[in-house]
């Protein structure tokens, strides 16, 4: 007596690839009430983005640049201030006047001793040499660079959710097909048995199934065990560290919209952000190169006090001053103009990391397409195994019915659509692995 080795085995494969295509494993018995949460791609970008630690550093630093770029332009504009001050001297200037000859003397007394003055003043930089403008414009672009680094992590923030999105799909449609190769073998087993209890089967060839479950079963756990890690890293990717997070999306889907690899964007922010930097690096060392000149600063002020501009009179009064400063130092033992120096050398830096980075992104945008195009020709490649796994399956299936098939060639049969299925589902995995690199080599 034989098994039924073709009917149900069709619909099992058609239940595989229901479920390698959606990413979901199937569940006996229904889910558990404490299922793993599932996300979509989107979902999980989205999340990412408002999760991530380093985005959120980054975007501290973003405020941190731009306050400094705000504080740079307000030291090039006018400051005005409000002063007070209060002396007492224990003497006070006195001076005794000679009279004609046989009148008395008078005594003039220049204040007594207590001043004090309240001030509004209005001070300017009349002339710095370039120190403030470049300064400002140094804090500008380190504004525009800590912004274009915010944009450059949560780009590669959003290349490690596709990598770890799609490696959890492809673990979980590897599951399925691990699920799918025990539930056919478990199913094989019992028939045997019942077989073996009939007369028409002999202790050997349920021993042989009984083996090829336990490998099937034993695939089937290591394959819940990746798939499980797999969770755990997109889950901490979305916020939630520690547990599993389950894909919830198409393994076969592109990533690309009608299959057609887009356009690259016009600026990378992450080359961008070391263009900034160097613009940065420039206009600190044209600062420094500035503080060799000569500074002029201008000051306006309003007074009230006593004694004022006359002492004689000795009592509170309002006036004006105006002045002028220089300040030009003249030796300083190469200090400036070694501070310029350090600037240009991390221009210089910045402009060695913009080359190096530029390369990078293009041999990762070559490989990128090499992977894509490799992965796609062998899709139709393993597309066409699989099928001719099940066919070959259902054509050994009919000869076991008839006796005409060992039992070792039907369990090898079976292993074999199982074997075509994984590999299905690997070079699927690769080909998504591949379009997420290439789309973060474009810039999306």
């Amino acid at each position: 007596m034989r098994t039924n080795g073709t009917g149900w085995l069709a619909a099992t494969c058609a239940a595989l690839a229901v479920a390698a295509s959606s990413g979901v494993a199937a569940a006996p018995g229904g889910a558990a009430p404490d299922a793993p949460a599932r996300l979509d791609l989107a979902a999980c970008l989205q999340r990412a983005h408002a999760a991530a630690p380093r985005l959120e550093e980054l975007r501290a630093a973003m405020a941190e640049a731009a306050a400094a770029a705000d504080e740079a332009a307000a030291r090039r504009l006018p400051a005005l201030g409000l002063g007070a001050t209060y002396r007492y001297a224990s003497e006070s200037m006195e001076s005794e006047i000679s009279l004609a000859p046989g009148l008395p003397s008078r005594t003039l007394s220049f204040g007594d001793g207590h001043v004090a003055d309240v001030n509004l003043a209005l001070s300017l930089p009349l002339y710095t040499g370039g120190e403030l403008s470049g300064t400002a414009a140094a804090a500008a672009a380190g504004s525009r660079a800590a912004a274009l680094r915010a944009a450059a992590a949560a780009e590669d923030l959003g290349l490690a959710v596709r990598r770890a999105f799609y490696a959890a799909l492809g673990r979980e449609s590897q599951l399925a097909a691990a699920e799918l190769a025990a539930a056919r073998l478990r199913r094989h087993v019992d028939e045997v048995a019942g077989a073996l209890a009939a007369g028409a089967a002999s202790e050997e060839m349920r021993l042989r199934a009984v083996t090829r479950l336990r490998e099937a079963e034993q695939r089937r756990t290591r394959a819940a065990a990746a798939r499980d890690s797999a969770g755990v890293t997109l889950g901490r990717l979305v916020g939630l560290a520690g547990e599993i997070v389950l894909p919830a999306g198409d393994l076969a889907a592109s990533l690309f919209e009608d299959g057609v690899v887009p356009a690259a964007v016009g600026e990378r922010p992450d080359l961008a952000s070391l263009q900034a930097e160097r613009a940065r690096q420039d206009h600190l060392a044209a600062a420094a190169r500035g503080r060799l000149l000569p500074r002029i600063g201008g000051e306006l002020a309003a007074h009230y006090g006593r004694p004022g501009v006359d002492q004689l009179t000795n009592d509170w009064m309002s006036y004006a001053t105006a002045g002028v400063s220089l300040d030009w130092p003249l030796w300083d033992g190469g200090a400036r103009s070694r501070r310029a120096a350090q600037a240009a050398a991390r221009s210089l830096q910045a402009a060695a990391r913009h080359r190096d980075l530029q390369e990078a992104v293009a041999a990762a945008n070559a490989a990128a397409r090499l992977d894509l195009a490799a992965s796609r020709e062998e899709l139709d490649r393993a597309t066409e195994r699989a099928e001719l796994a099940r066919r070959i399956g259902e054509l050994v299936g009919a000869r076991y019915e008839r006796a005409d098939a060992s039992e070792s060639e039907y369990l090898d049969a079976l292993d074999d659509v199982t074997a075509a299925d994984f590999e299905l589902s690997l070079v699927r995995t690769r080909q998504r692995l591949a379009e997420a690199s290439l789309l973060w080599t474009l810039g999306r």
